[in-house]
């Protein structure tokens, strides 16, 4: 998600060793928020998404060739959600018409909608069509707008997230949850320029630090200074922000150190490298865990939740074709493709 920014961002992130470290912890959240009961995880919605829509600016590497850039950002992320949707979205539609929960026409409808009407077991796909449309968005800016115009443009795509949180709290939203671009597009440019000022914020570790109690406190006293991004809630305008600033650069920090431990920081990095087959996977383990198993323990869930996906990505890992479609490996994908040509010959 948690999405491109999840796993398509090796060949940045095996050069910055902690990234991985902190995309493992950040899909643990991600598990968590979904299982966990709300006393535990608004604290963790406060955050985890932010942290992804960060992560992706800080590896985000803008290109002039627009066209390039499109085609290969559209392989990277749009064809495992196709992949995924046909995997995980066709048997709970399927499942959902013969018991009259719903209709062929929605069921048709939503995976063309994307973004919030994708429910239950793609509930968090939105992420996916979302952070494709800021890169987008973000690469155009860069590269054909100044710094101060850009900055002013973040400012002002703020505003506007918060202007239809507020005066339009029922809107439907948009296919792929294009409005939630408002949102996250400033904290993805906030990412962009926490890499150019090179380690700069962890000279003020301290600060961070001494404000995280601070907002850990305000959190638990207002239950609204939390996000909910798929919805388009984004909490109290400004504060719930730089609440979720604190915590992110809390964890960078955090990171950093587990980072100089090989042993400490190897799981987390198993499960950042594996983090979007983590993403698209754990909610129909745990919904299945749940329904037809009668696992109502959030713990038991959230283990089994890990496992389950973790051997996913394994096994998908483990062939060429999982690669090309689920992980949108394009040296993979062009492999399939050879071979599959040469059969017609």
């Amino acid at each position: 998600m948690l999405l491109y920014t999840m796993s398509n961002t090796m060949n940045t992130s095996s050069r910055i060793g902690w990234i991985d470290t902190l995309k493992g912890i950040g899909i643990l959240t991600v598990v968590a928020g979904h299982i966990f009961p709300n006393s535990v995880a608004r604290y963790l919605f406060l955050f985890h998404m932010p942290l992804f829509f960060f992560i992706g600016g800080f590896l985000f590497k803008p290109s002039a060739d627009w066209k390039e850039y499109l085609t290969k950002k559209s392989f990277h992320l749009l064809v495992p959600y196709v992949a995924f949707l046909c995997l995980i979205y066709v048997p709970y539609e399927i499942r959902e018409i013969l018991t009259g929960k719903e209709t062929i026409v929605k069921g048709l409808v939503r995976p063309l909608l994307g973004g919030r009407f994708l429910i239950g077991w793609t509930a968090v796909f939105w992420y996916v069509t979302c952070f494709f449309l800021v890169q987008q968005v973000m690469n155009f800016l860069v590269n054909k707008v100044s710094k101060r115009v850009v900055g002013l443009l973040m400012f002002a795509s703020l505003v506007i997230s918060y202007a239809l949180n507020r005066f339009m709290p029922h809107f439907p939203g948009l296919p792929w949850n294009a409005d939630v671009v408002f949102a996250a597009l400033p904290i993805f440019h906030m990412g962009y320029q926490y890499k150019a000022m090179q380690g700069e914020p962890g000279r003020y570790k301290w600060v961070f630090f001494t404000l995280l109690p601070v907002v850990i406190v305000f959190t638990y006293y207002n239950t609204a200074n939390t996000y909910d991004m798929k919805t388009g809630s984004y909490g109290i305008p400004f504060v719930t922000l730089f609440s979720s600033l604190v915590v992110v650069l809390c964890l960078i920090e955090l990171v950093k150190l587990i980072a100089r431990s090989p042993a400490a920081s190897k799981p987390f990095n198993e499960l950042g490298t594996a983090s979007m087959v983590i993403m698209y996977l754990h909610q129909p383990v745990q919904f299945i865990a749940l329904e037809q198993f009668s696992i109502v323990n959030p713990l038991a869930r959230f283990f089994i939740a890990l496992a389950v996906s973790m051997g996913g990505y394994y096994l998908l890992n483990s062939f060429t074709i999982g690669r090309a479609l689920f992980m949108g490996s394009l040296p993979d994908f062009k492999k399939v493709f050879r071979r599959e040509k040469l059969a017609t010959v």
